[in-house]
């Protein structure tokens, strides 16, 4: 008991679980917010560009390896007063590419990998009020190859993936929050041998969270998550998670449910958590699995258990 003194002011349960990072980007350009006389006298604008090239060579035994790295990035920042309210905008740019090529008397192997990345951040200071808007962008590519003499194979594979981001918060007041965030990602991948073998599997996830905080008052939050999972042999995974709780002074809440088609069938859960800091708790659940229900619940008043199964 007592779960909600753990929670810290502008808590956002974890979203995105199991992507990969990515940059935030504000996606509206500042022409959005003032008119064009306006910007003629920002209070700050920085804007550069870097470009780096980076090459490694080795060879020994009659072996060699060679590795290539290429990276451009672009940072723009303005930042505006208007009707006394401070707006900024931080946007970057960024594309990478990557090459490792490996040779030997037998073999031979490459791989190559590029990214683009584009994120940005908006914010509006007006007094103590402040509110942040933020979204990103990405998108990934990679392919491989392989060639043996001794034995005689090889083969070959191609990936892509996608991803979308955005965030929000606004703070009205010390210690007062409201939070949200989403993330969706796709990823693709082909993979073939030369005797023949096939392999490709498609994959998507969304997430979601939500928080509202109004400090020693209370908070509530929720968050979401769903994929799925498809392979070329027929193998699917799909499954979704909802997750929803709540801490008002001494007393808290909290349930969880569950859904998933798999491999080994389908599966299921739902969850209960409830209770009053110190003065009585109570929890439960059901899990299904391919039919078979699993309950469960416990009951404790004043620190003490006095029943469970």
């Amino acid at each position: 008991m007592g779960k909600h003194s753990r929670r810290k002011s502008g808590y956002l349960p974890k979203v995105a679980a199991g992507a990969a990072p990515v940059a935030l980007l504000f996606a509206a350009p500042a022409a959005a917010l003032a008119s064009p006389a306006e910007l003629t006298l920002p209070l700050g604008h920085h804007d550069d560009s870097t470009f780096r090239r980076d090459v490694s060579a080795s060879g020994e035994g009659g072996s060699s390896a060679v590795r290539e790295t290429l990276t451009t990035t672009r940072h723009d920042f303005l930042a505006k007063e208007i009707a006394g309210a401070v707006l900024t905008n931080d946007l970057t740019e960024s594309v990478t590419t990557r090459r490792d090529e490996r040779q030997t008397a037998t073999s031979a192997a490459s791989q190559e990998t590029g990214s683009f990345a584009r994120g940005g951040r908006h914010t509006v200071h007006l007094g103590e009020v402040r509110a942040v808007t933020a979204n990103n962008q990405r998108l990934g590519q990679g392919a491989s190859r392989n060639l043996s003499l001794a034995p005689l194979g090889g083969g070959a594979e191609r990936r892509i993936g996608l991803g979308e981001g955005t965030s929000h918060g606004i703070w009205p007041a010390d210690g007062v929050d409201v939070l949200s965030q989403n993330a969706e990602q796709l990823d693709a991948g082909l993979q073939g041998t030369f005797a023949g073998d096939l392999q490709s599997a498609l994959s998507a996830r969304r997430s979601s969270g939500q928080a509202v905080d109004v400090g020693r008052l209370g908070a509530v939050g929720t968050t979401s998550e769903q994929h799925a999972t498809g392979q070329i042999t027929g193998v699917l995974d799909v499954g979704q998670t909802h997750e929803a709780g709540g801490q008002l002074g001494p007393l808290w809440g909290l349930a969880t449910t569950s859904q998933s088609l798999g491999p080994a069938g389908p599966a299921g859960s739902i969850r209960g958590d409830l209770g009053v800091d110190h003065v009585i708790h109570a929890e439960g659940g059901t899990t299904s699995v391919r039919g078979t229900l699993d309950r469960s619940a416990s009951l404790s008043a004043l620190d003490q258990q006095v029943l469970g199964f």
